[in-house]
């Protein structure tokens, strides 16, 4: 069974399209955090749940 980190990545390549796009993403400021570092949230329970709840968001919204 895939973890939640991998299946947050995974979610993210699909979005993004490469894993330099993904590194990226985990350490740049995301205004829907207010600025703060998505990489920096994951490591608390409740970012986390922040952070995947906004990438499952992401994948369904058309774009």
């Amino acid at each position: 069974m895939r973890t939640l980190d991998e299946k947050a990545n995974d979610i993210l390549k699909a979005l993004l399209g490469n894993d330099e796009l993904v590194q990226r993403w985990w350490a740049t400021p995301n205004r829907a955090f207010d600025m703060e570092l998505p990489d920096d949230l994951w490591h608390t329970n409740a970012g986390k749940l922040k952070v995947y709840n906004y990438l499952l968001d992401q994948m369904e919204s058309p774009h």
